[in-house]
Parts: C-alpha cells; structure tokens; sequence
C-alpha cells in the first residue's frame, strides 16, 4: 500500500512540474506582401535595395560634370505575361538636387549626427546610356518582356555639381514606377 501510495504521489508531483513551464511573450511577426493587376510583379529581392557607391576621394572632383565610376544594378520582374503587355519601361522619381535637376539629392542617411557631402548627386541611367531624371517623366528604354522572368539594367553614379566636393556621407533615395504598354 505504501509502494502504490509512493509511486501515485510522485506521478503527482512529477505532473506538476510539467505543468508548471511557463510561457512568456516572445514577439511578433510581420507578414508583408501586395497583389498588383499587371504584366509582371516586381521580385521581392529588388523591390526594396542598397546600391552601394562605393567610397570616394573628395580629390578626385575637380569640376561639376565629373562622374564616379559606373555601379550597375538591376531590377526583375517575375510572372511576366505577355498576353497582357509587350513591353515594360521605369521611371524613377525622388527628391532632386538643386543644382542639377537631373540628380538625386544626396543627405546623410539614417545617422541624425552624420555629415551630408556637398557638390555631388546621384545620377541614375538605363542600359542604354539615358539619364532618368528623379522627376520621374523620363521613361528608359522600352524593354520587350518574355513570359516568365525579365530582368531591366541600370547605372547609378555620383555626378558632381560643383568645382569640388566636401566629405560626408552620400545617400539617395528613389521610388521606381513601370509602364507596360
């Protein structure tokens, strides 16, 4: 009797302590997506991207119109229906610079202490050499889709807008829009 007591009180206690694991709060996760009527949808792994310029020597601006050297990036469709349009075509938009309307005005970023470079902008360019301005009414060359996957190249650079650069931190920033016709 005293056995089946033992054994009956240790299942007891042994129950309690699984029991008594807690659970706590451990965060959230956010689920983000967009449904879009048309041709193609844009791939998720450039939809939202860092073109990295690359740093420079402040030396090596002598004169506005100089350029830094070409950073190629890319921007994919997927899904791509050509039932639905033939060709696709981007246009970039964002705060311009005040000099040269034809760039992006730089700023320093996400570091509220940083310091903003001056007498540079951001100069982006379709595969074939044409200057989208960041007020988005110039369109890149039109680009005939293929069903399935497209990808579109462009070139970004620093554009000097002055005789000389100062040092500082050189960001921009743009939205892109697509035509299909």
């Amino acid at each position: 009797m005293k056995i089946s007591f033992l054994v009956a009180a240790s299942t007891l206690l042994t129950a309690g302590l699984v029991q008594a694991a807690p659970t706590v709060n451990g965060g959230q996760v956010h689920f983000k997506g967009e449904f879009v009527n048309a041709a193609c949808a844009v791939s998720s792994d450039t939809a939202n991207q860092t073109v990295d310029l690359g740093q420079h020597r402040t030396a090596k601006i002598t004169k506005a119109g100089d350029y830094t050297p070409n950073v190629p990036f890319q921007i994919k469709l997927v899904d791509c229906d050509t039932e639905v349009s033939k060709t696709a075509q981007f246009a970039f938009s964002g705060p311009q610079d005040a000099t040269d309307t034809t760039l992006l005005k730089i700023h320093s970023g996400p570091s509220a202490n940083a310091v903003t470079a001056t007498g540079v902008g951001v100069e982006i360019s379709d595969s074939k050499g044409k200057v989208l301005t960041p007020d988005g009414s110039v369109l890149s060359a039109a680009q005939t889709l293929i069903d399935g996957n497209n990808t579109f190249n462009f070139i970004a650079r620093y554009k000097a807008t002055a005789a000389a650069a100062t040092a500082g931190q050189a960001y921009a920033d743009a939205n892109f829009v697509i035509t299909y016709n």
